[in-house]
C-alpha cells in the first residue's frame, strides 16, 4: 500500500551542487510517489493521523469512558463518552479534523459537559487505538458507525444530537448527514473550519509550497472528490445549520466557508470568527455562541 503526504522541509547544511542533487532526487521521488498514489486512487493525501494518545480527558479534569466500536468486518474504532456534569441539555457527536487524534482535540469539546452536554468523539480508522489504514471511504464508514451506535445504545435518552465537525471532520460530516438513510438523525450540524471541495483544497496546500506549485495540473484533477460536500450540504434542510471560520485561518481559505453557506439552503447561519484553523472553541465568546445556537436551534 501506498502511503501519501506532502513533502515537509529537509534541515542541514548543503553546498550549492548538494542542494541541488538534493532537490532532483526530492523532485523525482515525489513525482514517483504522488504518481502512485493516484495511480491506486490514494485519499490519504488528506489524512495525517498520530498513533499514540498525548493525553486523555481526565488531565483536562473531565470524566469519560472508553468505547470500541467494531465494524462487521472487524475493525476496532475507539473513542471516548464524555457524560454531562450538569442537568442534559443535549448529546454533541464530535467529528475532529484531518491531523493527530482524539488526544489532542479533545480541548475543543471538553468545556461542554460542564454546560450539561454529554459527548462522544470518535478516532477515524488509523488514528490513536483505531485500526486499519485512513481513507474517505472507511472514514465515512467510521462516521455512520459512529452515528448508528449513538441512536442503538441508549445513551441520547432523548435529548437532541448535535454533530459538531471540525476541518475535514465538518466535511465529512457534511456528506454524511446528507445521505437519506439518515435524515432525522440529527437535530442540527455546527460545522467549523471546513471546506465545499476536496480538489480546491489540495490545490491550496500545494500553492503553499514552492516544490509542490508545478505538480498541480497533474495531481489536483486527479484526487478523489466525490464526497465534495458542497454538491450535498443542500440536502441537509430543514436541519440547522451553523458554518463557523475564521478569516484568519491559513489552513481552510475562507472562501470555502462562503461557498458552503451559498450552496446550503435555510436554516443556516455564518459564524465569522477570529484567529487560527479551528480553534474557535477555545475562545470563551465563541463558545457562548455555539451554546445559543444549539439552545435556540438543536431541539
Amino acid at each position: 500500500m501506498v502511503r501519501c503526504a506532502f513533502l515537509g522541509r529537509w534541515q542541514g547544511r548543503f553546498t550549492s551542487s548538494e542542494k541541488t542533487a538534493v532537490l532532483t532526487s526530492l523532485i523525482r521521488q515525489s513525482l514517483a510517489l504522488l504518481l502512485a498514489a493516484l495511480i491506486s486512487g490514494c485519499s490519504s493525501l488528506y489524512f495525517y493521523p498520530l498513533k499514540p494518545w498525548l493525553q486523555n480527558p481526565a488531565n483536562l479534569g473531565v470524566d469519560y469512558q472508553d468505547v470500541v466500536l467494531i465494524h462487521r468486518d472487524g475493525t476496532r474504532i475507539t473513542g471516548w463518552w464524555l457524560p454531562a456534569s450538569t442537568p442534559l441539555q443535549g448529546t454533541v457527536y464530535f467529528l475532529h479534523g484531518n491531523a493527530e487524534n482524539i488526544s489532542t482535540h479533545v480541548v475543543s469539546v471538553a468545556w461542554l459537559p460542564a454546560q450539561g452536554y454529554q459527548v462522544f468523539l470518535i478516532d477515524y480508522r488509523g488514528y490513536g487505538l483505531s485500526d486499519g489504514e485512513a481513507d474517505l471511504d472507511g472514514s465515512m464508514a467510521d462516521i455512520q458507525g459512529g452515528l448508528n451506535w449513538l441512536h442503538a445504545s441508549g445513551r441520547l435518552q432523548s435529548s437532541p444530537l448535535i454533530v459538531f465537525g471540525q476541518s475535514l471532520g465538518a466535511s465529512m460530516a457534511i456528506w454524511v448527514l446528507a445521505q437519506p438513510q439518515n435524515r432525522g438523525k440529527a437535530a442540527c450540524l455546527i460545522e467549523e473550519a471546513g471546506f465545499a471541495d476536496y480538489r480546491e483544497v489540495v490545490n491550496a496546500a500545494m500553492k503553499r509550497s514552492w516544490l509542490l506549485w508545478p505538480l498541480r495540473p497533474v495531481v489536483v484533477p486527479l484526487m478523489d472528490n466525490r464526497y465534495a460536500p458542497a454538491t450535498v450540504v443542500g440536502q441537509l434542510a430543514p436541519m440547522p445549520l451553523l458554518i463557523a471560520h475564521s478569516r484568519e485561518d491559513l489552513v481552510i481559505p475562507f472562501r470555502q466557508a462562503e461557498k458552503l453557506y451559498q450552496a446550503a439552503r435555510p436554516p443556516k447561519e455564518m459564524l465569522v470568527l477570529r484567529g487560527a484553523h479551528a480553534r474557535g472553541p477555545e475562545q470563551p465568546e465563541v463558545q457562548e455562541a455555539l451554546l445559543q445556537f444549539m439552545r435556540s436551534q438543536c431541539r
